[in-house]
């Protein structure tokens, strides 16, 4: 890519005394010439028309391979009229693309980014645009990014979760992961500075240190962590500050996490936001059982506007039980544990909404018939998404795709605040159509 600067390489063009000063001050790397500073832009460095010609000028695979992994059109400058551009990253089999397109009926060019190959091939099924890599490969510098004005984070939650290990609570892995979060913002000049005719403030100052800092190496920053997943979640820092460090116009960040969700973590990657002078960051604790899904599904929700406050989310409470939702015998009893006691039991009732929904609701079945199991079909209406949902691969990976949802329904209210779009009446419709049976008051809704 233009302008990135290779490691470890002293131009042979430097005086000597220009030599001896970039191996003391910056060691044996790669620096501008104090001529450089006055060059012409080239290439992908250019703006505008110039970038758009330069770009024309290039044979379709050309374009291709400066583009890969993303689309060609992402090269090219973001114009008024068209869908603004995202990325939706973990974004599984597409539940947050779900909320935005299918209960909003909005449009984005939103790009979702999962390692799972069932997941991506279910998104790009259903209308997402998807991308089978890991988030690690993401890179904020790339070209084809510099237009992102939304991300939306849904990363892996099983070191945070209740039904993990819970390994990324550990004091050690909070503190690798904090300060890795800080290192990360320093080093794309997202710093604090004191001071000024406002008095002492705090405000991003993104700078050039950051073109000497690879993403892996930024990475390698949370390797000491013995909670893998955990440590993902530098990504809503190291990708959202990257992308402002490159200059893209992002405007909105959504995170979606467990609920249990440290602290000190929410307060670490909010904080940085707030220094890069954004008016609006806020955490809530949202379920989306209170938004109409069938089942319950808590999850820790980070909200963040460039130029808007942000109020807290209000959930409608809507309530839909699971039997309505799939049309069985509200006094029906669901074993999801076969013979096996636990504390928190291993039966309930249908005819509610029900714990939320686990990967492990392939094998749950009717306490009275063990062949009785839930269909795809109906795991799809019970996480609150159609029936026809085109979930691909086995029965287990499709139960452990929508088990990882992002809950639509949750997606949708949050996605409509950031937009400023009127959501209510549009969830109130999408769930007149899913569920007829117990919400068909709302079919007529006014959704415009």
């Amino acid at each position: 890519m233009a302008g990135v600067i290779e490691q470890n390489t002293v131009p042979a063009s430097l005086s000597a005394n220009e030599r001896e000063w970039c191996e003391e001050c910056c060691g044996p790397c790669e620096c501008w010439r104090p001529e450089d500073d006055e060059r012409e832009p080239q290439g992908l460095e250019l703006d505008g028309e110039a970038l758009v010609a330069y770009l024309d000028s290039l044979t379709d695979e050309q374009r291709q391979e400066v583009a890969g992994p993303w689309p060609v059109r992402w090269l090219y400058p973001w114009q008024e009229g068209e869908p603004q551009r995202g990325l939706n990253v973990c974004g599984g089999c597409g539940g947050g693309c779900a909320g935005l397109r299918l209960v909003l009926g909005f449009e984005l060019d939103l790009i979702c980014v999962d390692t799972s190959k069932d997941a991506t091939t279910t998104a790009r099924a259903a209308g997402c645009n998807a991308l089978c890599m890991d988030v690690r490969e993401v890179d904020p510098r790339h070209p084809a990014l510099r237009w992102t004005a939304y991300a939306v984070f849904t990363m892996p939650c099983p070191d945070w979760s209740i039904a993990g290990k819970r390994l990324g609570h550990l004091p050690e892995n909070i503190k690798i992961l904090t300060d890795a979060i800080t290192d990360v913002a320093e080093a794309y000049g997202n710093v604090w500075r004191f001071g000024g005719h406002d008095g002492d403030v705090s405000t991003a100052v993104f700078g050039t240190p950051w073109e000497h800092v690879t993403v892996a190496e930024m990475w390698s920053w949370v390797d000491g962590m013995n909670a893998k997943t955990a440590g993902l979640m530098l990504a809503p820092v190291l990708i959202g500050m990257g992308l402002l460090a490159a200059g893209a116009p992002l405007q909105s960040v959504i995170i979606e996490q467990a609920w249990t969700l440290p602290e000190d973590v929410k307060s670490a990657i909010g904080m940085e936001y707030i220094v890069a002078g954004w008016d609006g960051v806020r955490w809530d604790i949202l379920d989306a059982g209170d938004f109409g899904s069938p089942s319950t599904r808590r999850r820790a929700i980070m909200m963040a506007s460039r130029d808007q406050r942000l109020d807290a989310v209000e959930a409608p409470g809507i309530t839909t039980w699971a039997s309505d939702a799939i049309g069985w015998d509200p006094e029906t009893w669901i074993n999801t544990r076969g013979v096996r006691k636990t504390a928190g039991g291993n039966e309930f009732k249908l005819g509610r909404t029900i714990p939320g929904i686990t990967s492990k609701i392939r094998g749950w079945y009717d306490a009275d018939d063990s062949e009785h199991r839930f269909t795809i079909e109906e795991v799809c209406l019970l996480v609150g998404l159609p029936s026809d949902f085109p979930v691909v691969g086995s029965r287990t990976s499709q139960c452990q795709q929508l088990g990882d949802i992002f809950s639509p329904l949750v997606a949708a209210a949050v996605w409509g605040i950031l937009l400023r779009i009127e959501w209510v009446p549009r969830l109130l419709r999408y769930l007149a159509e899913q569920y007829p049976q117990v919400h068909r008051q709302y079919l007529y809704t006014d959704a415009a």
